[in-house]
């Protein structure tokens, strides 16, 4: 799909338009404001230096939101490799590893079951999940009824589901596990 990330206008217009609200969502991740903006800052200089070679098959904003996600994910995932350098015994540092290692691996696939989505439903998707529209507020925006809106969530839902497979279950128990010992510090 051909970007408009190449065209400066178009490229400021987006960094304006985008720039707080990525810096919000990379903070729900890195938990530091001054982290996230930077994680973002990074985002939009890599995104500007590698405009021509960009090969996105989704749209700006999508591929924007995706870029800074897995950038803090690449940060929390440096940051713990140096607390297990700093503590080797350190069995926190290992499972959390192990468990961003997996996350990529669930991130590609959530990518390519919304990839394969088709895309008005995609589109439907992404407005209820990555801008907490409400859908009635999606039906309007998109001009269709509010029980079409709901029909193709479920429909997406559905897929990316079936495409998750045995990872649904796996991450669910892992964040169990997380949420215990963020709770009482060990297992």
């Amino acid at each position: 799909m051909k970007t408009t990330f190449s065209d400066p206008i178009r490229f400021e217009m987006l960094y304006k338009q985008y720039f707080s609200v990525l810096v919000g969502f990379a903070f729900q991740y890195v938990e530091n404001s001054d982290i996230a903006e930077d994680v973002v800052q990074e985002v939009f200089s890599k995104v500007w230096n590698n405009a021509k070679n960009l090969d996105i098959r989704t749209n700006e904003k999508s591929y924007l939101f995706g870029a800074v996600r897995n950038a803090c994910l690449n940060h929390l995932r440096h940051e713990g490799v140096k607390r297990e350098h700093a503590s080797e015994t350190s069995r926190q540092g290992f499972i959390e590893q192990e468990a961003f290692l997996e996350m990529d691996e669930l991130q590609e696939k959530i990518n390519k079951a919304l990839d394969d989505l088709p895309e008005k439903r995609r589109q439907i998707f992404e407005l209820s999940r990555f801008e907490d529209k409400k859908y009635h507020e999606i039906a309007k925006e998109l001009n269709l009824s509010v029980k079409t809106v709901e029909t193709q969530m479920s429909r997406a839902l559905k897929a990316i589901r079936e495409a998750l497979g045995s990872y649904l279950l796996y991450f669910f128990l892992l964040s169990l596990v997380f949420l215990t010992e963020g709770c009482s510090g060990r297992i």
